[in-house]
């Protein structure tokens, strides 16, 4: 459609991004950490921070895995801040 030009794929993006997320989270290293569903408001504040500087520096680096796979990251913990599991926990 006109005035979406240069535009990526929707759909292509959020597959590629969704088999991505799996794959980080279902990783041995990553499952090991145990649940967020224990975590403050702001220990995911926290992590996210931490995230978004890796995504800046990830950036700069010009390598779309890298970028991906910290996008993939900060997506993973603002997920998490929403677990409406952790914000029943949160909330008793």
């Amino acid at each position: 459609p006109e005035g979406e030009a240069g535009m990526s794929d929707p759909a292509e993006l959020l597959r590629q991004m969704a088999e991505r997320s799996e794959r980080k989270l279902r990783d041995p290293k990553n499952l090991a950490k145990g649940s967020w569903v224990q975590m403050t408001d702001r220990e995911v504040l926290d992590r996210i921070d931490d995230e978004l500087t890796e995504f800046l520096e990830a950036l700069d680096s010009g390598s779309w895995e890298a970028i991906a796979d910290e996008a993939a990251d900060l997506y993973h913990f603002a997920s998490m801040g929403a677990d409406p599991e952790r914000l029943r926990r949160m909330n008793k």
